[in-house]
């Protein structure tokens, strides 16, 4: 079984050798690597050409955006797993040999995942554990969570390349968009049979200058969380599905979260973009849970008032023990 490893190169020539060198370095060996060249304006095509293994291809793409990128590899791929790794981001040398061992207790897995270790650009050995949401758990409970964010970083699952329907490619529009992969990632877990590992070995760089992650722009962000969510939902839609309760209330409380931040930020505008999205989604069906009812009555912006002199008090609760209750009234609400 061959593994196609995809990966769209837009001015990464500091960092590519380094991520060919992770995948060279496989103890799994039947892999082809598509590099796809994206526009770049730096010598990483140039650093790609000086590798000489037949087993990595250099495409040069017309399209523009990591996406279409993407699928310009998806259509050149001849392996029967895909794997969607960035031009600045590394794999340990055990790591496909080991997910798709995975598919020795499930073999009709359509997707192979698990966690992750982060470092900061320059420090690969200062690295920090991430778990996938859901992990472990059922599809239906990933269905919940990833309707608004993706369930892992890129390179933290192997898909199986018949699962690339048409609806499922990746969704070019959104190629201006930061985090757009929670786009493609709900279409590709919606209804799939998931096999989860226990093991990272899938390395994800922070801090690269020019990454799109690194946005630090509130409102652009928001308007990015808005645009993937509708994605997803029109995703639903064409399926002839509604988003379920759980659904509901992650692109509440991720829109919840994306308010506050802009509150902090003194961004008025986004902060008023995502509660509005909130609000909107919290009246679109039965509320479920302590804290979704509750929001339901208060409102967003009451409900994190009230939440905010919670914790106030549970931060003095030594202070002045048994105070009349409060502290009790509040608990649960989350």
């Amino acid at each position: 079984m061959t593994v196609s490893i995809i990966t769209a190169l837009h001015n990464k020539g500091a960092y590519i050798a380094d991520t060919i060198h992770s995948v060279l370095s496989q103890t799994f060996s039947d892999w082809e690597m598509i590099v796809v060249e994206n526009g770049s304006t730096d010598e990483g095509p140039e650093v790609v050409r000086r590798f000489s293994d037949p087993r990595l291809r250099l495409v040069i793409s017309r399209k523009s955006g990591p996406g279409g990128a993407r699928n310009v590899g998806v259509d050149q791929a001849r392996g029967e797993w895909l794997l969607f790794l960035d031009a600045d981001d590394l794999i340990e040398p055990g790591y496909l040999k080991e997910r798709l061992s995975l598919l020795e207790k499930n073999s009709a897995a359509d997707v192979l995942a698990g966690p992750w270790e982060e470092f900061p650009d320059g420090r690969a050995y200062q690295r920090t554990w991430r778990e996938p949401a859901a992990w472990g758990r059922g599809t239906e409970d990933l269905e919940d969570a990833a309707i608004a964010f993706a369930p892992w970083t890129l390179h933290g699952a192997l898909v199986k390349r018949s699962r690339i329907t048409p609806e499922r490619r990746w969704p070019e529009a959104l190629d201006g968009v930061p985090s757009e992969d929670a786009a493609f990632w709900f279409p590709v877990i919606s209804g799939a049979s998931i096999a989860w590992s226990q093991n990272a070995g899938a390395l994800y760089r922070k801090g690269v200058a020019g990454s799109r992650d690194e946005v630090s722009d509130v409102d652009k962000r928001i308007r990015a969380l808005i645009e993937v969510i509708d994605c997803n939902l029109k995703f639903l839609a064409a399926s002839g599905r509604k988003p379920r309760a759980a659904q509901r209330a992650t692109i509440v409380r991720v829109s919840e979260t994306a308010y506050l931040l802009a509150l902090r930020k003194g961004q008025a505008e986004a902060a008023k973009l995502a509660l509005d999205r909130a609000e909107m989604y919290l009246r679109a069906g039965p509320a479920r849970g302590v804290g979704m009812k509750a929001r339901r009555i208060l409102g967003v912006r009451l409900f994190n008032s009230v939440r905010s002199l919670g914790v106030l008090l549970r931060s003095n609760a030594r202070a002045v023990p048994r105070s009349i209750g409060l502290k009790e009234s509040i608990r649960g609400l989350s």
